[in-house]
């Protein structure tokens, strides 16, 4: 098992993702899925070092930050004061009230939950979401090569900035980039993730909870991800009656 100290280097050098053009689009997707108006109340599942919550906030929306990591939350925290952050595990039962969020996000996130309980995560979604409210989730696909991320942002800052500038800022995210795939693989190898999402296993998932309006699935990430939508029916289901 993964210890705190580990985490906290890992999250150290997660937020090199910010430069990362691919990654930079896959935020820009899924915000733009959601819909945001301001005041809406959103729950992050899954926040990690809080970047797509961040960006909801600062799009005048309320946003709450779930994550199962301390070192993570704890990095919100440094990031900002003015976010909840609530520690908790997606496989349990969530900690709120039904019909409580106007949409929820998780990016990146239901791939670490071992399959048979990812059907319990996506029917708490469900209960906590208001009628008519959106859920926008998007996750690494079997079969995807982080590399391919990069090549394709290398490919992209060149056309952008030109080679000098591309080389500089190359160098200066080798290291970190380095020791991401070096916590990514110690990762897999340590605590088991790697159960990447089917293509087709959001839609199968959501339509199971009872979601409506499901979008088709969107490549996303350098194709190496897939995001999909959906929406809450205004009648409440049998499901949770």
């Amino acid at each position: 098992m993964l210890n705190s100290k580990f985490w906290k280097k890992y999250f150290k050098y997660y937020d090199i993702l910010n430069e990362v053009i691919p990654y930079q689009e896959l935020i820009n997707d899924i915000i733009q899925e959601l819909g945001l108006k301001e005041g809406n109340l959103v729950l992050d599942a899954g926040a990690g070092t809080g970047n797509i919550t961040i960006k909801i906030k600062n799009l005048g929306a309320k946003v709450i930050a779930l994550d199962n990591i301390k070192e993570a939350l704890d990095r919100i925290k440094l990031k900002t004061n003015s976010i909840e952050v609530i520690r908790h595990d997606l496989a349990s039962p969530l900690p709120f009230d039904n019909d409580y969020f106007d949409q929820i996000v998780s990016n990146n996130v239901i791939y670490t939950v071992p399959p048979g309980k990812r059907e319990l995560v996506f029917k708490e979604f469900h209960r906590v979401l208001k009628p008519g409210g959106k859920i926008v989730v998007s996750n690494v696909r079997e079969g995807w090569h982080p590399l391919n991320i990069y090549l394709t942002h290398l490919k992209k800052d060149l056309a952008k900035v030109g080679l000098i500038k591309l080389s500089i800022k190359f160098l200066k995210m080798l290291f970190p980039t380095i020791m991401m795939f070096y916590y990514n693989s110690k990762i897999k190898r340590e605590e088991g993730a790697g159960n990447f999402m089917r293509m087709g296993e959001q839609r199968e998932l959501l339509l199971k909870s009872n979601f409506i309006n499901l979008s088709e699935d969107k490549s996303v990430y350098a194709n190496q991800g897939v995001l999909t939508s959906a929406v809450k029916p205004m009648v409440r289901s049998a499901l949770h009656e």
